[in-house]
């Protein structure tokens, strides 16, 4: 963690077991999660694979199996990809390996090459996606020296990447915390792997917040605060937004708890139905108090017609449809937080203020230019949606 070693994880039998030996006393503490803020003593073990906060560090999905094949295909287990991965993790935590194999991967972890591209860097999520240094890209890119999280295109929704780059610009113009955004093709960025992609298509870029000039910044997902493993990254995990918001305002603070409780009115007005655990995250900027990171993966899932009248991820008050939600719930949802009722559906009714103003001012005509589709969605969101007849 930033240099400085917290704690051991082994393999054991098939799983693994994390003892955490910081001193949470000392000047020098950093946060690696909230779960060992809370109880640094218990040890954290996982029958097969990692413990839930460590299984988080891994990607899903295309990713993950475009990064196994880059090793070499065959069974990888999640405790030998995460000391392949170890340097290249999220946020400000690294893994280092004494070549210990796996039962089921007899090969040590030495003896897998060693990463020729950014796709190694491991990001959470499905979605097939690397990184990139700004030098990599030949267009003029925000700051210097930063670093990129480069998406390709998904085949099954189509222009994902214009989608995503849309919503996105809106909610930075209505005033949310986004990192910088891009959308150019793919033939303008280095290092993607050949075959992945025509180098005429649009590939998504957003800025990581968690790479800068100065090194690393830490951050974790609230699947890890939680300590759920990725699977349980949806409703079966029990946790639903009125749960995080009280976690947030605990965590963070009012100012932190207000920001959560726009974002989910965002979420509910561009139709981000797939937002669970994994797509919330806290991040460390000092290395201790915790905040509220930037907006990422945010995007309409509602626009496609298959997932048009699809649930929530997890659920507001009971609620699961993102069309019967309105003010009670956001009262209901201040009343578990501990937060004033009145006070939570005014953030709400101003952060759509915010994004009706936005989307008059800019947003409505680049996604007609863009994406029409999208454009007439967000269109009659804005007038038929009831959390958007509020105030």
């Amino acid at each position: 963690m930033q240099g400085h070693r917290v704690g051991e994880l082994r393999f054991d039998r098939g799983g693994s077991v994390f003892r955490y030996d910081d001193d949470l006393a000392q000047p020098e503490h950093l946060v690696l999660g909230q779960v060992f803020e809370d109880d640094p003593r218990t040890l954290r073990r996982a029958r097969v694979g990692l413990p839930p906060w460590f299984a988080n560090l891994l990607p899903e999905g295309e990713l993950r199996r475009q990064i196994i094949h880059e090793l070499g295909g065959g069974n990888i287990g999640d405790f030998t990809l995460l000391l392949k991965l170890g340097a290249y993790l999220p946020g400000a935590v690294t893994v280092h390996g004494d070549s210990q194999p796996e039962a089921d991967d007899p090969a040590p972890a030495s003896s897998y090459p060693e990463p020729d591209h950014p796709i190694w860097h491991s990001q959470a999520g499905v979605q097939l996606k690397y990184t990139v240094s700004g030098d990599r890209l030949t267009f003029p890119a925000h700051g210097n020296g930063g670093w990129w999280t480069v998406k390709l295109p998904d085949r099954s929704l189509r222009e994902l990447a214009v989608n995503e780059y849309l919503t996105m610009r809106w909610l930075a113009l209505a005033g949310f915390s986004v990192p910088a955004v891009q959308l150019v093709p793919a033939a303008a960025v280095g290092g993607i792997p050949d075959g992945l992609v025509d180098p005429a298509e649009l590939v998504y870029l957003t800025e990581r917040f968690d790479r800068v000039p100065g090194g690393r910044v830490h951050f974790e997902d609230f699947a890890q605060v939680a300590d759920v493993p990725p699977m349980h990254k949806y409703s079966q995990s029990g946790a639903t937004y009125d749960s995080m918001a009280a976690a947030i305002r605990y965590l963070v603070g009012q100012p932190g708890y207000e920001d959560f409780v726009g974002r989910l009115a965002a979420m509910l007005v561009t139709g981000n139905v797939d937002a669970h655990l994994k797509n919330w995250s806290l991040i460390y900027r000092d290395g201790r108090p915790a905040e509220m990171a930037p907006i990422y993966d945010f995007h309409s899932l509602t626009v496609y017609g298959r997932y048009r009248y699809s649930p929530l991820a997890l659920s507001l008050n009971g609620q699961t449809l993102a069309t019967s939600v309105g003010p009670d719930d956001f009262r209901r949802l201040a009343e578990r937080a501990g937060a004033d009722p009145e006070l939570t559906v005014d953030c709400a009714v101003e952060a759509i203020h915010r994004l009706r103003m936005a989307w008059a001012g800019g947003a409505s005509e680049e996604s007609k230019t863009r994406y029409p589709d999208l454009a007439e969605h967000y269109r009659r969101r804005l007038e038929t949606l009831p959390i958007c007849l509020m105030g």
